[in-house]
């Protein structure tokens, strides 16, 4: 099954400070994740996914993105691991 991609923007906060951050979006059916980090392994990808409410993705015409998110996007920190 070949997904589409696009591209997303959205805030996080890094470091006490809110930062634009850019992530791979892709859909399955009627959920949304963005694509934090991915592995090839082979003809495969390991991907790190973050799900996101899909109620709160706007289509824009930008073009550095194709989605804005206006949820609040927290990306795990290996160094909490």
């Amino acid at each position: 099954m070949r997904v589409k991609l696009y591209r997303l923007r959205s805030l996080t906060v890094e470091n006490g400070k809110d930062t634009l951050i850019d992530l791979t979006l892709e859909f399955e059916g009627k959920r949304a994740f963005a694509i934090w980090e991915f592995i090839p392994v082979g003809d495969f990808q390991l991907k790190a996914r973050l799900e996101l409410d899909p109620s709160l993705l706007q289509r824009v015409t930008n073009p550095a993105c194709d989605f804005y998110y206006h949820g609040q996007l927290v990306l795990p920190r290996p160094q909490d691991n």
